[in-house]
């Protein structure tokens, strides 16, 4: 019976939309209860909703009974009713509770009936009238399940707004447009396999004729990944903005990153700055090296110059060069697109074959005579296929750097191209 009840309670608040605000969730609540046929085998019939002030309750909506009549109404926080719901956070409101005043309830309407207490700050409380036939324990199971159910979808509501927040945060990060550099194209693409990711990457002018470009991926995925992304964005630039070498910048954000007392996080980092003369200083910490693909169809890679951001507090990290030369295309990612699973592979989940380096650097080599934009769409189109289109296990981030032919001079600029999730 206690089980059925839960699942007609559920079944209810599905119906709610989550877009709704905390408050405006509770009104369409209140309305479900009374007036869903569903809800009939609750024997509840009218419904009061309140909203904590300083010193009372402020009645806001009211459906059934008296309906729009009783709106503004209060009750004051000293009548002993309403201390026991704020104490037990649940009350079976009777002629026979403790402190009941006639009078107060009266105004009400309906007075043979229960309260819960929902929310926090402000405290609502959801009043209902019910037609009881059972016994208090089967009366009292039907306001906990009931209690339990707001409760958790207004929590889940709470996360998904701070979720939404956190991805405004991250995307803002994002440069809006690609830099423009004479004689290179630029393209990036980041998609989280949560609301938000732990993958970020960075492109900024760091004096006339050089560009500082960072692709970093946070340990885990989610909203504390996210938030230690953003932490590399904004330790990155001060440091960009100081002048300092990229070395000394990249070992400062890591001591910041290790005194955090996280000790089961790191964060893998490829920063570099590029010349417009094709001269490329970098620092690579701990990150899956870049592929660098030539005209003439060779393919390096920029290897790890440092262990990965975090874990020790004095690593050491030591710069890379190399020179782009006309036609070399650069490709920087995450590990969410080389460890993409195949699903269909045959054998266990150990057996599952992955994207893979050698298959991301043929992908890369046949597409090094198309602009970066493009190159950037193929190899997550590529990617999503490989995994037959299964969710994302891994946030996937790629950034693409291209120095055109001198065929093609003077440089085409373009839009970042910045995923927001939604599937091509």
């Amino acid at each position: 019976m206690h089980k059925r009840l839960y699942r007609t309670v559920e079944r209810l608040l599905e119906t709610i939309d989550d877009s709704s605000g905390g408050e405006a969730m509770l009104r369409e609540v209140l309305r479900l209860l009374v007036y869903n046929p569903a809800a009939e085998t609750l024997g509840i019939v009218s419904g009061r909703l309140y909203r904590e002030q300083k010193q009372d309750y402020c009645l806001i909506d009211s459906v059934g009974g008296l309906g729009d009549a009783l709106a503004g109404k209060t009750v004051s926080k000293d009548y002993q009713v309403v201390r026991d719901i704020e104490r037990r956070r649940l009350w079976v409101i009777s002629p026979q509770s403790p402190g009941f005043d006639p009078a107060v309830e009266a105004q009400f309407g309906d007075t043979d009936s229960a309260a819960i207490l929902v929310g926090r700050d402000p405290n609502y409380i959801l009043s209902l009238s019910i037609r009881h036939h059972g016994s208090e324990e089967d009366l009292l199971v039907l306001l906990e399940t009931i209690r339990a159910a707001v409760g958790l979808k207004l929590r889940m509501q709470a996360l998904a707004s701070q979720m939404r927040q956190a991805r405004s945060i991250q995307h803002s990060l994002l440069p809006g447009r690609m830099p423009r550099l004479p004689g290179f194209d630029f393209a990036a693409i980041s998609l989280p396999a949560d609301e938000v990711g732990g993958d970020v990457y960075d492109l900024q002018e760091v004096e006339p004729g050089t560009i500082g470009f960072m692709l970093a991926d946070a340990s885990g995925h989610g909203l504390p990944a996210a938030l230690q992304a953003r932490d590399v964005v904004v330790g990155m630039r001060m440091g960009q903005a100081r002048g300092e070498k990229i070395n000394a910048t990249v070992s400062r954000l890591n001591r910041v990153i290790n005194q955090g007392g996280l000790a089961s996080r790191f964060i893998s980092l490829f920063y570099g700055e590029l010349e417009s003369t094709g001269s490329l200083v970098y620092v690579n910490g701990g990150h899956c090296p870049p592929l660098l693909a030539s005209a003439g169809g060779q393919v390096r890679e920029l290897m790890t110059c440092g262990p990965v951001l975090g874990p020790l507090p004095d690593a050491v990290y030591k710069r890379g060069y190399v020179t782009m030369e006309p036609g070399d295309v650069l490709l920087a990612f995450t590990d969410g697109v080389t460890e993409r699973l195949d699903p269909t592979a045959p054998g266990g989940e150990d057996d599952l074959h992955e994207f893979g380096r050698d298959r991301l650097a043929r992908l890369l080599l046949d597409l090094r005579d198309t602009d970066a934009e493009t190159t950037a769409n193929a190899v997550i189109e590529a990617v999503r296929a490989f995994g037959v289109d299964a969710p994302l296990a891994d946030d996937v981030s790629l950034l693409v750097i291209r120095r055109l032919p001198a065929t093609d001079y003077p440089p085409v600029g373009g839009l970042a191209t910045v995923d927001t999730g939604v599937s091509r």
